[in-house]
């Protein structure tokens, strides 16, 4: 496949931009949702299942099937299927351990195929036979997007790790599929036993339990003091190691930011001129330093490097996160609800309500000159909310808890720009009829134009790979 053809075609696209922006808000509240686990020290940030599986299938788009997928038929088969990117290059290379163990329930069998483990990724590969098994409603009622359902040790949700699954394929008579998991900082043994268990498989519930053998691909780790800083010198990034695995390269740095919402983006060629594929990035340690926050990172990147590569090139990009913006709507208009941090503002000018039907006008302000592309704060003001004040809950930080508010929030019905080159909008909301305008507050999505913000471009650098 050319790669200029598939980007062009894909820019010729039209995207719906408002449906998409609906799933977003919509993935936003899940999300909040759920409870996370944190620690300020030995956080852990593991992949969730949607963007791990997002990850796994990207290595699909330019990746070639090797032709050594035919060296053992039924591997080979599987591989080609639904192996990852990682997986094929770990097979092609006969680094994947063939396994042939078996569980039956409900006339269902299950065989796992093949393990690997590069890196921080587990590589499971699994057949089933059985003749009531079907994918035709895979996507159907409650059953498994997938097609299959699974959990690691005894089930329970703080002992999972992130994982993603490439979704059951017919292979003949039989259904295959692969899993890749995240170790989640934990550190593993060279060999150990992978408690899995599958509950479902293409529309059969049952119960396949395995101890699946795993043991790790021997890698090298170099050593480096390659370090780098923002122009004011402010902040620094450290990097401590590399190691080269057989399919996957894995990076381990420090560096400071202001909060610990803040991250670092890292963009790595080897000086051959390839990128490295970004995979996953494990928080190992939070600390608070002098006023700054100082995060400990192991990076995965699904990509391995090639021996004839003497270095690499780093592009570190920091990333600052705001907070959103709350102001009663009790205050007479005109005022200003700002951001926490970055100074972001926009001017509540009028508000009216007509039972129940909330109409708010609102200015954006304190915008910078080609800060932000005109789309990005239109749909900024689509996503303003409003909420009963008493309904909103901060934690003992003082953060906000989305987790608890987010089935209050009201979000507009219609939002109109009304004079483009001023940051004009007005928005519409629904609210009770019994009840008073002066008991909601407005909330404005501040931390979403954060995330849209230019970044801090870090001095670029480089890591030698031979021994320092």
């Amino acid at each position: 496949m050319d790669r200029k053809w598939f980007e062009e075609e894909m820019e010729s696209i039209e995207v719906p931009k408002e449906e998409v922006f609906e799933a977003i808000s919509i993935g936003i509240k899940k999300g909040r949702k759920q409870k996370v686990r944190t620690k300020m020290v030995k956080v852990s940030a593991a992949i969730t299942t949607a963007v791990a599986s997002m990850v796994f299938i990207s290595g699909f788009l330019f990746t070639p099937v090797n032709n050594a997928l035919a060296k053992l038929p039924v591997l080979g088969g599987i591989y080609e299927k639904v192996g990852s990117h990682v997986g094929k290059e770990l097979y092609s290379s006969q680094r994947v351990t063939e396994v042939n163990q078996a569980a039956t329930s409900n006339d269902v069998a299950v065989t796992i195929t093949s393990t690997y483990y590069d890196g921080n990724i587990i590589g499971v590969t699994f057949q089933a036979k059985g003749d009531n098994l079907s994918i035709e409603h895979m996507d159907e009622g409650n059953r498994p997007v997938s097609g299959y359902s699974y959990h690691l040790f005894d089930g329970k949700d703080q002992n999972q790790w992130g994982s993603g699954s490439s979704g059951l394929q017919k292979d003949g008579d039989e259904f295959v599929g692969s899993i890749e998991f995240y170790r989640d900082g934990q550190e593993l043994p060279e060999n150990f036993t992978l408690p899995l268990t599958f509950t479902h498989m293409a529309d059969v519930n049952g119960n396949w339990s395995f101890d699946v053998p795993v043991k790790r691909i021997p890698s090298e780790t170099i050593q480096t003091t390659a370090r780098t800083e923002t122009p004011d010198g402010e902040f620094e990034l450290q990097m401590t190691s590399v190691t080269k695995g057989k399919a996957t390269t894995t990076l381990e740095y420090t560096y400071t930011v202001e909060s610990v919402k803040d991250d670092l983006n890292l963009i790595v060629f080897d000086d051959l001129g390839n990128r490295l594929s970004k995979s996953s990035a494990e928080i190992l340690e939070t600390r608070s330093i002098d006023g700054k926050v100082q995060k400990t990172v192991r990076e995965l990147f699904t990509s391995k490097l090639s021996d004839k590569a003497n270095s690499l090139k780093v592009q570190a990009d920091m990333n600052l996160a705001d907070e959103d913006g709350i102001s009663t709507l009790a205050t007479q208009p005109p005022f200003q609800v700002k951001s926490p941090r970055f100074g972001y503002q926009i001017t509540v000018t009028d508000i009216e309500n007509a039972n129940g039907k909330v109409t708010i006008e609102f200015t954006i302000n304190h915008i910078k000159d080609k800060q932000f592309q005109y789309d990005m704060l239109e749909n900024i003001a689509q996503f303003v909310h409003v909420i009963p004040s008493t309904d909103i809950k901060r934690n003992a930080e003082g953060e906000l808890e989305y987790n608890e508010m987010v089935n209050h929030m009201i979000r507009s019905e219609k939002t109109k720009s009304v004079d483009k080159d001023t940051l004009h909008f007005q928005t519409t909301f629904t609210i009770s009829q019994d009840n008073r305008i002066e008991d909601y507050s407005l909330i404005v999505p501040f931390a979403t134009l954060s995330m849209n913000d230019a970044p801090i471009k870090m001095k670029p650098f480089e890591i030698k790979l031979g021994r320092q």
